[in-house]
């Protein structure tokens, strides 16, 4: 029998060979070939490692199934290797762990002293909340080992018992949900569970963030007490936020960027108590698991749209010509101007607000005159969540989310873009216009506009950045978290503010329409990134109320 230490260090090899094994038949079974034999050099490198620390007799027994390998291997055939991996190695490996835990005492490590220094220096606030509640954790949460030498956290509810992962192999179970979800630059991921997941989304090097949003520090605590985590927590990419209630949780999801994905680990929201939040995740999931294919959704929400038979928005050009206009959007210095909006004349100016802070605006006493909205996810729908009958005339685009269309219950007006084929042959059949989106909503209203020839368009919050580190307006932003991964540009009030690619892009699809534009006054009320084209000025100057 070998000492514990050796066991413990056979236990682990025996471990990272099912790991990865798994992920070589995985390549292999989607006949990716390329990924798979490069996957398959590494299983026999760490395989040689691991005959090198096996007892001789059991080292023995693979010997004949690593020569079989190594000949598939030689001969490039794939089809072979997966199949001795998996009805001849793959079984063995199995058997040893399972002989390992009816033989050892002492495999499960606490893992705690790895995970709290880096914990504590980069998640300081997770760190002190899971450290309160790390040596009091309920008994209705249970470990146990899967049969790769994972470990299982079974949660007991008031309904069931629920299981946060696989008890046959967590490993495959995470990187099957991984490769589901590869289709986004950032992910924001709903449950934490024991972290297998976020292991394998932090090592996509496709994208540049991974946001995580937990409910249960005992989950929290469990995962970074006894698995070591310590190589995620280092990763820049990744953040962990604590959500204590629904509020918490539907704020983020409101907010979602575009070149964003939403993931939920679906069992960490099964074992949620508060019912309230449970559903509204498992909603959320529903809404967002039917989503999956955005071609879809768009037609779909095209073709329910059309059914509506709202008026089309050209109709709305005559009370727009000549007229000044405020397009409010959802920037951080649209705060500052809060007041300025209650005051401005309505008799001759405009205001058009986008969907994201019309209920900011109306909260706040500032009605806007037209709401615009875009946005096909049918998550877009928390937006307009208690102003559907505000009165507010909403004018949307044909794809956007046919939920938030169907639900709103004021005057509507349907907007057709360039660029979506059925929208453009729809257009053309029954005589409409057509209008630029520029990717975002903001770029659409300020396109709508020029064609409607206003006046004066004054944009506020129109920031395409983030001046004072925070991402939106208070309460529909957070604060900039980090800046890495940011670009720098000019600024209005420094000499250089932070944006994103994606805003940056913004800027300059709007710096480029609004060039050679005649007859149209184009104002940037702001504190972000300058606009060449526009007139930057305070908006109680430019609405004469400042004399």
């Amino acid at each position: 029998m070998q000492n514990g230490v050796a066991m413990e260090l056979l236990f682990e090899l025996t471990r990272e060979l099912l790991h990865k094994i798994t992920e070589t038949l995985h390549f292999f079974r989607k006949q990716n070939y390329y990924k798979a034999f490069e996957s398959a050099k590494k299983v026999i490198n760490v395989m040689q490692v691991y005959l090198g620390n096996l007892p001789g007799e059991d080292a023995q027994e693979f010997l004949p199934m690593l020569g079989m390998a190594l000949d598939a291997m030689e001969e490039q055939d794939g089809t072979k290797l997966a199949d001795i991996y998996e009805e001849g190695i793959l079984p063995m490996l199995y058997q040893m762990q399972q002989n390992l835990f009816e033989t050892s005492e002492n495999l499960l490590l606490d893992q705690w002293g790895k995970n709290r220094r880096i914990l504590k220096e980069r998640f300081p606030q997770i760190y002190r909340q899971v450290l309160e509640c790390r040596e009091n954790v309920p008994d209705k949460y249970q470990l146990s080992w899967a049969r790769t030498g994972d470990l299982v956290l079974e949660i007991a509810t008031e309904q069931s018992t629920v299981r946060i992962n696989s008890m046959c192999n967590p490993w495959q179970e995470a990187m099957l949900f991984t490769e589901s979800n590869l289709e986004a630059e950032e992910y924001l991921v709903l449950g934490f569970g024991m972290g297998y997941h976020i292991e394998f989304l932090v090592d996509q090097p496709t994208f540049g963030k991974v946001v995580v949003l937990e409910h249960d520090l005992n989950q929290l605590a469990i995962a970074l007490s006894y698995r070591d985590l310590s190589h995620i927590l280092k990763r820049w990419k990744l953040e962990i936020i604590y959500c204590p209630d629904r509020k918490d949780y539907l704020n983020y999801l409101a907010e979602v960027k575009e070149n964003a994905k939403v993931c939920v680990w679906y069992p960490s929201v099964r074992a949620i108590e508060d019912v309230s939040l449970r559903e509204a995740l498992e909603n959320y999931k529903i809404e967002s698991s039917s989503a999956e294919n955005m071609n879809g959704i768009l037609r779909e929400n095209f073709n329910f749209n059309l059914e509506k038979q709202d008026e089309e928005v050209s109709a709305l050009k005559d009370v727009f010509k000549g007229k000044q206009v405020i397009l409010a959007a959802a920037g951080p210095s649209l705060d500052d101007n809060l007041e300025y909006l209650k005051q401005r004349d309505a008799s001759n100016t405009i205001l058009v607000c986008v969907g994201k802070i019309a209920k900011k605006l109306i909260d706040a006493g500032v009605v806007p005159d037209y709401i615009v909205m875009t946005d096909g996810h049918r998550k877009t729908g928390y937006r307009i969540c208690g102003i559907e009958d505000c009165g507010v005339p909403l004018i949307y685009l044909s794809t956007a989310a046919y939920n938030v269309v169907h639900l709103y219950k004021g005057k509507r007006y349907i907007a057709f873009q360039k660029g979506y084929p059925d929208a453009e042959q729809y257009a053309k059949e029954h005589g409409f216009d057509i209008y630029q989106t520029g990717g975002s909503v903001a770029t659409f209203a300020l396109d709508l506009l020029i064609n409607f020839q206003c006046s004066r368009v004054i944009c506020v919050g129109l920031d395409m950045g983030y001046p004072g580190e925070r991402t939106h307006a208070q309460g529909v932003g957070n604060d900039l978290a980090d800046k890495r991964n940011l670009r720098q540009v000019e600024g209005i009030q420094t000499e250089y503010i932070y944006t994103s690619r994606t805003l940056d892009i913004y800027r300059q699809w709007i710096e480029k329409r609004i060039l050679g534009i005649k007859g149209i006054e184009f104002v940037n009320i702001s504190k972000g990134a300058r606009i060449h084209g526009m007139k930057e000025e305070k908006l109680g100057k430019a609405l004469g109320l400042d004399l």
